[in-house]
């Protein structure tokens, strides 16, 4: 394959004391409840982004031991539960990072119908030996205000583990989307933006398009 695989307002308010201390004490009464909203609502958030993960972890197991079903219905099935589950038109611009400024029109509309084939085929060839495999939560944080980072690990059928970080966004809609899956550290957003950027400036936008076709499309 001719690109790489994939190897990833809190202040405080100073008062005197001295001439303050009723109305210190009186303001940390009335900022409890908020602050105690605000940490519900961040565990809420981290708690959904687990489970998002863990459903998609088991949509893709679904997928890859459908009962029947050939390798390329397996493969489609899988590359099926990644286009629901990433955010693909934010990874798309993402990747394709200043380059996207200077495209025609017509090259945009032919990235935008190619991508999602292409980069489900790129996780689908990462994942197909751990998919199925014991997974397991290790930790989970937020990002900023609407992203949360969900660490696993699976374990190969070898004892090995291999660690996967998931990025988990609510978007403006409400609905949770995947915008990063990081394999044994290493994010296929900054790998793949650093791939297109080489190989437009070596070749040219077209030249790029044509390889993803050709590799979204390959058996």
């Amino acid at each position: 394959m001719f690109f790489s695989k994939i190897r990833v307002m809190a202040g405080l308010l100073a008062l005197s004391a001295a001439s303050h201390s009723g109305a210190l004490a009186q303001d940390q009464k009335s900022d409890a409840p908020a602050e105690k909203s605000a940490e519900a609502a961040a565990a809420e958030s981290i708690d959904s982004a687990i489970d998002f993960a863990k459903e998609v972890t088991a949509d893709a197991t679904a997928a890859f031991s459908a009962e029947g079903a050939t390798e390329a219905e397996k493969l489609k099935g899988f590359e099926d539960v990644l286009s629901e589950a990433l955010a693909l038109k934010t990874i798309g611009k993402f990747m394709l990072g200043e380059s996207r400024k200077t495209m025609t029109e017509d090259q945009l509309a032919r990235y935008d119908a190619i991508f999602p084939a292409y980069i489900t085929r790129q996780y689908a060839d990462q994942f197909a030996e751990i998919v199925g495999r014991p997974l397991e939560v290790t930790d989970a944080k937020k990002i900023g205000r609407r992203d949360v980072i969900v660490r696993t690990q699976f374990t190969r059928t070898d004892g090995s583990p291999v660690p996967v970080d998931w990025r988990v966004r609510k978007l403006k809609s409400g609905d949770q989307k995947m915008i990063d899956i990081i394999v044994n550290g290493v994010s296929i957003m900054l790998v793949k933006r650093e791939e297109f950027s080489s190989f437009i400036a070596n070749n040219s936008v077209d030249a790029l398009l044509t390889q993803l076709e050709t590799e979204a499309r390959a058996a």
